[in-house]
């Protein structure tokens, strides 16, 4: 048992070892948008930020440049229409006891970058990744199906969310964000990196999820 602790060890805080493990999980997906092409929708999936009530302001995490992104493809005139689905700085619990956040904040926080609010779409309800896309499409319409629309979200998490949007008749292309950088100079090391081992529930979160959404949840 302690030789297999042991190794289990080494395994999990091997950095190289995760990331190639993560990089095959995105690698179908990474790819350059067509020269050229426009896209009615942009799709930003959540996770990126919450609400500061306290200084009246977004905070964001690690994986902000899934909005940032967006952000600079509606700017660059890729996609027509910003959609935000259900980030934790615009999420509102219908009841009132979930977590709450405040969709008029970011909408100003949003005109404020140059984008008018007619081009800014919100859907605030979702939970998960599987209500992103079903709310996205009640909110929308069945236009989602047939209009041009790209999915923006993390690299690991961009599988899982395919599937969920295909699953309700949606067909998106991807845009993918987070992805592993080679720094050049930076040479990678093998020395066990307990950062390594806590981004690991990640990359078995989605796993887990892919599979429980292709074969037990989504029909």
């Amino acid at each position: 048992m302690y030789i297999l602790a042991i190794l289990l060890t080494l395994v999990f805080t091997n950095t190289m070892l995760f990331q190639k493990a993560e990089e095959q999980w995105y690698k179908e997906f990474d790819r350059p948008l067509p020269e050229g092409k426009t896209y009615k929708y942009g799709i930003v999936l959540g996770g990126y930020s919450f609400w500061d009530w306290e200084r009246n302001r977004p905070e964001f995490s690690e994986i902000a440049d899934r909005l940032t992104e967006g952000v600079r493809l509606y700017k660059c005139g890729r996609i027509e229409k910003l959609v935000l689905a259900s980030d934790g700085s615009i999420i509102r619990s219908k009841d009132g006891k979930g977590l709450q956040g405040y969709p008029q904040g970011m909408m100003g926080y949003l005109n404020e970058l140059g984008i008018p609010a007619e081009d800014i779409i919100m859907e605030v309800y979702a939970n998960n990744t599987r209500e992103n896309a079903a709310f996205t499409k009640e909110l929308i319409g069945e236009e989602l199906k047939t209009a041009s629309v790209l999915l923006i979200t993390s690299a690991i998490h961009i599988k899982r969310s395919m599937l969920a949007f295909q699953a309700e008749g949606i067909y998106p292309e991807c845009y993918i964000t987070d992805t592993w950088v080679d720094v050049k100079g930076q040479r990678v090391s093998f020395m066990p990196s307990l950062g390594t081992l806590v981004r690991w529930p990640e990359l078995l979160h989605e796993w887990v999820g892919y599979v429980a959404y292709k074969y037990f949840f989504i029909k």
